[in-house]
């Protein structure tokens, strides 16, 4: 009996330490889970996610910073797909970052690379509204960068080589043709005409002489034309010098012949005035001598007796 329950005693502390170490394992792998990965959610729209399964790498430059946790075809919406990542928490993911699908050539399995922007500065931390995670945009891969580059470079080619067919038509090569002959007939009429050309170009070289030997001569004329102006402009200045010191003397003349004129009419006035009142006085005695003479008697036998004296009236 003392056996049975020894092994029953450590039968129990086996399970015990059992059930702890269990324990202490999910709860260690609960706080990795919780507090040393993040999870991000990305939409492709574009990109083909061919070969991509759960578990798949995520990387960022080259590197597994996570693995693909789960993804689904939304209904309604055929081309597009909803993938969750989960990503170590030291991972360096900003804001701006897209989520690229790379795959690889020989086994064709697919990652899912994160590229930060050049000039990140805050961590992608925003969750939008009516999710439960932050949301990576998708971008564009390399390949479908290299897909776009090569239609585009065969789009450019092809355009070239239908401009080089044009360019080598029947039309286009008969009309070449008759410029090369027209060039011909030129360059034979040129040929004819060099030695006329040259004895132009002489006899323009030699017009150019005679045009410098003028051109010396007019220089000297000039010359000597200004040398003359200048001393016109010269006499011409002294001339002016000396009209305007005349023009003063004659306004000084001037301003004193009209102080003589003004003073002399005034006095004329006055004579003029005085003799007015002379020939005004001797016109009164004139006139009352004229009275006087109109009745001699009066003035010989002085007056009548029986005139009315002065202020006297008839009486009736």
């Amino acid at each position: 009996m003392e056996s049975e329950a020894r092994y029953i005693r450590v039968g129990l502390a086996t399970l015990i330490l059992a059930a702890l170490l269990i324990g202490g394992l999910f709860w260690l792998a609960g706080r990795s889970g919780t507090k040393d990965q993040e999870r991000y959610i990305v939409y492709f729209r574009v990109q083909s996610l061919e070969g991509l399964q759960i578990n798949s790498d995520v990387r960022m430059q080259g590197i597994k910073v996570g693995k693909v946790m789960d993804y689904a075809i939304l209904p309604g919406e055929a081309h597009k797909v909803r993938v969750l990542l989960q990503v170590d928490a030291r991972t360096p993911v900003m804001d701006g970052v897209e989520a690229v699908v790379s795959r690889h050539l020989v086994t064709g399995l697919a990652a899912i690379d994160l590229e930060n922007p050049p000039q990140a500065q805050a961590p992608l931390t925003l969750v939008p509204e009516g999710e439960k995670y932050p949301v990576i945009p998708e971008g564009v891969s390399q390949l479908a960068k290299v897909t776009d580059n090569l239609e585009e470079l065969s789009k450019t080619s092809q355009e070239a080589l239908d401009r080089f067919n044009t360019l080598l038509s029947d039309r286009n090569q008969r009309a070449f043709a008759q410029t090369l002959s027209n060039l011909d007939s030129v360059t034979g009429d040129l040929k004819k005409t060099m030695p006329e050309m040259q004895t132009a170009l002489v006899s323009v070289q030699h017009a150019a002489d005679q045009m410098d030997g003028l051109g010396a001569e007019a220089r000297t004329s000039l010359q000597s034309t200004t040398t003359q102006l200048n001393a016109v402009l010269g006499n011409a200045s002294a001339t002016l010098v000396s009209s305007r010191a005349t023009l003063v003397r004659m306004d000084q003349e001037v301003t004193t012949l009209s102080s003589q004129v003004k003073l002399t009419t005034d006095l004329a006035g006055q004579d003029i005035q005085s003799t007015a009142q002379s020939l005004r006085e001797a016109g009164d005695a004139l006139k009352d001598s004229g009275r006087a003479l109109s009745d001699p008697a009066r003035v010989l036998f002085g007056p009548n007796p029986h005139g009315l004296g002065p202020g006297e009236e008839i009486r009736k």
